[in-house]
């Protein structure tokens, strides 16, 4: 056998074990890339500090962007405000929700609004309390079966190059994400959603939701991982890019604390 035959053997060799994985293997192999199973698990208290550059209509802000949680108690996602403004964010516990938008100044004819809190709807709080899991950066994913979620392999798929394996989380309460495995690294390359799912991952859903705006079936949110750090043996990403709709968003983790405690502050609601 010649070389090149050999190269083509090799390679078809490759993308069948690919294939013949199950989806238990690739997220196991996930878990253990992440720092383990263990580890992921033992996490009670996240803190992730990042800045966030938004693309929108041709122009790029740049804002502070933090979130903080408590295993199964808390999710806080607030993000820095735009020209001046306050502080936006979306808060849930395990047994309500909330959207804090700040005032917002008048310009020109426009007139000003007051600062809103807003209860979320008991329906989507119990949609979300996935956003309470701790468990690394794809919590959900770590010992998924035990908290009622389902796994299935659904393919193979190059992203940006990198050939991935293709898994489609369907969450106990329905909703679902397809996650692309690194097949080198066993690592999260990218995860995307449609519909309501979309604008929980982009971030915006509740307050999209306060302001009338609906989610079409067909709305996608995209977040793919440029890099990966480590933090205490656990790996989360570095950069990431999240896409939806017209709106594309770079994100980089500057400073991520792992069970460290959380100020009092992010337990309140304004």
């Amino acid at each position: 056998m010649n070389l090149r035959s050999l190269a083509i053997c090799l390679l078809s060799l490759s993308f069948f074990s690919a294939q013949s994985q199950t989806a238990d293997e690739i997220i196991a192999r996930y878990e253990a890339a992440a720092g383990g199973r263990e580890k992921l698990e033992a996490i009670r208290y996240l803190e992730i500090n990042s800045t966030l550059a938004m693309g929108m209509m041709g122009r790029t802000i740049d804002l502070p962007l933090t979130l903080v949680k408590e295993k199964g108690k808390l999710f806080r996602r607030q993000i820095g405000g735009i020209m001046g403004m306050g502080d936006s964010y979306t808060m849930l516990t395990d047994t309500s929700g909330y959207i804090f938008i700040p005032a917002m100044r008048g310009f020109g004819d426009m007139q000003g609004t007051p600062a809103v809190t807003s209860r979320i709807p008991d329906a989507e709080v119990a949609a979300q309390q996935y956003e309470l899991d701790c468990a690394g950066a794809f919590g959900e994913l770590v010992n998924y079966a035990a908290k009622g979620h389902t796994a299935e392999f659904v393919g193979t798929e190059k992203v940006s190059k990198v050939p991935c394996q293709k898994v489609k989380l369907t969450l106990k309460t329905g909703q679902t994400v397809i996650y692309f495995f690194d097949t080198q690294t066993g690592l999260v390359k990218q995860m995307e959603a449609t519909g309501d799912m979309a604008a929980n991952i982009s971030g915006f859903g509740s307050m999209m939701k306060a302001f009338g705006r609906g989610m079409r079936k067909d709305d996608k949110a995209t977040l793919f991982v440029k890099e990966y750090k480590d933090v205490n043996g656990l790996k989360f990403p570095a950069k990431y890019t999240l896409g939806f709709g017209p709106i594309e968003s770079e994100i980089e983790n500057i400073a991520i604390k792992v069970n460290e405690g959380l100020e009092e502050k992010w337990y309140h609601v304004k």
